[in-house]
């Protein structure tokens, strides 16, 4: 059964481990306890029986949205956890006017989940991501 929670001190170090997992530029056990305080910071922390296994960080500062992170580790793919967390996210924050992310071209799953969330795709940052260097497909909804 799937559950997402807010990302709170008992599960910070669990959420960091899955954005370790699967994210090349992922945030540090230190970084995630910060947002802890960060009032602008809705973080969720999807969980299978028990098992953290995706991650959704989101700052939310004057109606905006800006998607930070979004993961589920890889064996987890595919059965809805990203949606669910959006969805979730969605409730969390019914002020949101606006939404933005960043995410790599190549990444053609995520830009087909990101559209099929509503997200269009509104310009390109050259050269954002590294390790490799990559352009970052800027989507808004």
């Amino acid at each position: 059964m799937l559950t997402i929670v807010k990302m709170n001190e008992e599960n910070v170090e669990q959420a960091a481990q899955v954005a370790a997992q699967c994210l090349r530029e992922a945030w540090s056990v230190e970084t995630c306890r910060k947002q802890l305080t960060n009032p602008n910071d809705t973080t969720l922390v999807a969980f299978e029986a028990d098992k953290a296994v995706g991650f959704l960080s989101c700052w939310c500062i004057a109606g905006e949205a800006e998607i930070n992170n979004v993961c589920v580790l890889p064996d987890h793919r595919r059965k809805g956890i990203a949606k669910a967390m959006f969805d979730k996210l969605a409730e969390l924050l019914p002020d949101a006017q606006s939404w933005v992310l960043e995410v790599r071209e190549s990444n053609t799953a995520a830009i087909a989940l990101y559209e099929s969330l509503g997200f269009s795709p509104a310009g390109v940052r050259r050269d954002f991501y590294e390790a490799p260097t990559e352009n970052a497909v800027i989507m808004v909804k």
